[in-house]
């Protein structure tokens, strides 16, 4: 009965360190992945989660695409996970693929690229300070240069 105990507390102990998805940044605390300027401002923040479960945790959106400029098998793993916190509610993690980036000069992003990710692209044009600012989707971001 003991042994069987054991073998279950093991399997379980496994089962929880497999576990895959997000984790919550601790702002002020944790580096970039990219550049390793501590992570600041929830406005901006990103996190990767790869198909094996590795987590990746970014100050801005533009050191998560350099990021996976550099690691393309990451960017065509299906089973990545791409995580951005949504400009109009810091904090909140939304899907990075079907968001709405926002490249504006009078919005500063961490890196000074003026990167901004919204949910709703409603929300992104009404962001829009600059006359010259540009709103674009996930595939198009990944073919920019940061």
């Amino acid at each position: 009965m003991k042994r069987l105990n054991a073998i279950l507390l093991l399997i379980c102990i496994l089962l929880a360190a497999c576990s895959r998805g997000p984790e919550p940044i601790q702002y002020g605390k944790e580096s970039c992945a990219h550049c390793k300027m501590t992570i600041m401002d929830k406005h901006f923040a990103a996190e990767l989660v790869t198909g094996k479960g590795k987590v990746y945790k970014f100050d801005g959106i533009e050191c998560m695409a350099a990021f996976l400029k550099q690691n393309p098998a990451i960017t065509n793993d299906a089973a990545s996970i791409f995580l951005i916190n949504d400009f109009a509610h810091p904090g909140i993690f939304s899907d990075a693929r079907k968001a709405w980036f926002l490249h504006d000069a009078s919005v500063a992003s961490p890196m000074g690229a003026n990167l901004s990710a919204f949910v709703n692209r409603g929300t992104a044009e009404d962001a829009k300070h600059d006359p010259a600012a540009s709103i674009f989707d996930w595939p198009t971001l990944l073919k920019q240069d940061y």
